[in-house]
């Protein structure tokens, strides 16, 4: 086990593959069980994702919410042992939003090619913001499981905590963008 520990720790595009792999197995699930889920979880759809015919309502603090809850989560499960798991299911819940957010809004608004093209970049912005800060949290949770269980060495507790604010502050930033596009530019059309 600690060979395969230390291989995915050198070569980061093992996690790589790992997160993908479980993301699009959840944007894959998403739209196999959108039409078999409840009228909850669409109603949820709804309120998170604001479009409909009528007119735009704002629901970011939902998404800031959601999104904060995110980051606190993906911090707490990075220090714990087995927080990888607990990561790639939230990836996977990722997937399946991103894949329930699509289907909704392209069966309750009239699309147009600038509508499209807003949601698109404010869906890319926000799955990059995703990526890399679980891309950074698997990491530090393989790393812990490492050098607890199979390494000599110490942790670090001084450079994993900067480690972890250095992508926390470039995961805010992200999201900062991403609710910019919510708030200000998908309006505009």
């Amino acid at each position: 086990m600690s060979v395969f520990i230390h291989h995915v720790l050198h070569y980061k595009k093992n996690i790589i593959m790992m997160m993908f792999m479980t993301i699009i197995c959840g944007f894959l699930f998403g739209f196999y069980q959108y039409h078999l889920c409840s009228n909850t979880i669409l109603d949820y759809m709804k309120n998170l994702f604001y479009l409909n015919d009528e007119s735009y309502t704002n629901h970011y603090s939902l998404y800031m919410i959601e999104s904060i809850l995110f980051i606190i989560i993906c911090t707490y499960l990075s220090t714990s042992y087995i927080g990888f798991i607990g990561i790639l299911i939230i990836l996977f819940f990722k997937g399946l939003q991103i894949s329930f957010s699509l289907i909704y809004v392209y069966t309750s608004i009239s699309l147009n090619i600038s509508i499209i093209i807003s949601l698109l970049i404010e869906l890319f912005i926000e799955i990059i913001y995703i990526f890399i800060y679980a891309l950074n949290c698997l990491h530090l949770s393989l790393y812990v499981t490492y050098v607890t269980f199979y390494s000599k060495q110490l942790l670090d507790i001084k450079s994993i905590t900067n480690y972890l604010l250095n992508y926390l502050i470039i995961s805010f930033i992200l999201l900062t963008i991403s609710l910019s596009f919510r708030i200000y530019i998908i309006p505009m059309f």
